[in-house]
């Protein structure tokens, strides 16, 4: 998956989705009205519901948004302390929650009831601490700041600076390394300035609900590619694959895919390498035309599932693959590249090893009487054949 639309899928379309809900509450505001008294109180329900989810799936820094954002929401329904207090400290309220949300987009998930919870709970008051010292410290010197700055920097935009900075970087995080965790970061952070910058925009209880329902998504969605997807490849699990066996009619053929010895490869090269080459296979196989569907079935076997088609549609789609695989020449890692000066790495870039690897196939096709195990059974079968007769092959 390319770095683009991996930014796409994970940062670009959710934030894309969330703008379309805040366009939509715009459009049917009026209609929305009716039901003004259980939008108040949805928050209620669902921060508390996100919470428990992030912490039954160990996403702690979610868990920990939406318990900040429930304090909020609370406090600014007068259940926690006077609100009226808290408005006096707008912007402390706003430099703070942005310095925390700015550390969460860079730490990782940590288990809840460890030592970590300690330094995050600390971090966060560290960060209102920051907050409070910065407007502090603005409001002390501000004769001095004006005569070193003079109309360069009004008072306001002194204040408020860090928060262009952290926006920036929480931005250039949640885009280039793509996943769902950072990206429910970056919106938490553009309503929480959306809320103190622009008030009113969008109400608060609006707001608090579309968080709440992105956390327990953001939660959902990673656990099913947890469950679904494979970790080092990234190609669909046995456990996605024998999901799809629920949905296929009874036209269906099945490829089973091995790498040629494999083992020798990873006794020569090591596991590293070895998972290297896993990766890059895997890239291969997942291109599959013709309505294949690639699945890593295990170690250096894979699957794909051709519905609807027959043995003869399938062999110019799985011979594609077998090609692109053997043609491919593997640009092993130099694992002493990171401790060489530019110069040296320069000269020594013309003696990188490649090496080339190839797959065997085999492929049957679903008949009426059979289950899936059993024609998953007679493609192995196939590809037993094609490595006893010379591996890097189809056979069916």
């Amino acid at each position: 998956m390319s770095v683009f639309y991996h930014s796409c899928r994970f940062f670009f379309i959710p934030l894309f989705l969330t703008a379309l809900a805040v366009a939509l509450r715009h459009v049917y505001q009026t209609s929305l009205q009716d039901w003004q008294g259980i939008i108040e109180q949805l928050p209620f329900w669902l921060l508390p519901a996100g919470i428990a989810i992030s912490l039954q799936f160990n996403r702690s820094r979610l868990a920990y948004l939406a318990l900040l954002m429930l304090a909020y929401y609370l406090s600014s329904r007068g259940l926690l302390f006077d609100v009226t207090e808290s408005n006096s400290y707008s912007n402390q309220l706003l430099l703070g929650g942005t310095f925390t949300l700015a550390g969460f987009a860079f730490i990782k998930d940590r288990g809840l009831l460890s030592p970590h919870s300690i330094v995050r709970v600390v971090g966060v008051l560290l960060s209102f601490a920051a907050a409070f010292a910065w407007v502090w410290a603005n409001n002390q010197f501000k004769f001095q700041l004006d005569g070193y700055l003079g109309d360069a920097l009004s008072m306001e935009l002194r204040i408020t600076a860090p928060i262009y900075l952290c926006s920036v970087l929480v931005l250039i995080r949640g885009a280039w390394q793509a996943n769902l965790v950072n990206t429910s970061i970056f919106i938490t952070l553009a309503f929480w300035l959306a809320h103190f910058v622009y008030p009113g925009s969008v109400p608060l209880s609006i707001s608090m609900t579309i968080l709440a329902t992105i956390y327990i998504l953001t939660v959902l969605t990673d656990s099913y590619f947890l469950a679904y997807r494979d970790e080092l490849t990234g190609l669909a699990s046995r456990r996605a694959l024998f999901n799809l066996v629920l949905s296929l009619g009874r036209k269906y053929s099945v490829a089973m895919l091995d790498i040629d010895h494999f083992k020798k490869f990873n006794d020569t090269y090591g596991h590293d390498v070895g998972d290297q080459v896993l990766k890059l296979v895997a890239s291969k196989i997942g291109g599959v035309r013709g309505g294949g569907k690639a699945f890593r079935y295990g170690g250096e076997e894979f699957t794909i599932i051709f519905p609807r088609k027959d043995i003869p549609s399938t062999l110019d789609y799985l011979e594609e693959v077998r090609q692109a695989i053997e043609e491919y020449d593997i640009v092993l890692r130099n694992d002493k590249r990171k401790s060489q000066s530019k110069a040296t790495r320069g000269k020594t870039q013309h003696k990188a090893k490649t090496v080339s690897v190839t797959i065997s196939i085999g492929v049957a096709e679903h008949q009426s009487s059979e289950t899936f195990e059993q024609t998953m059974k007679r493609s192995d079968q196939a590809l037993y054949k094609a490595k006893k007769k010379g591996r890097n092959q189809v056979c069916s």
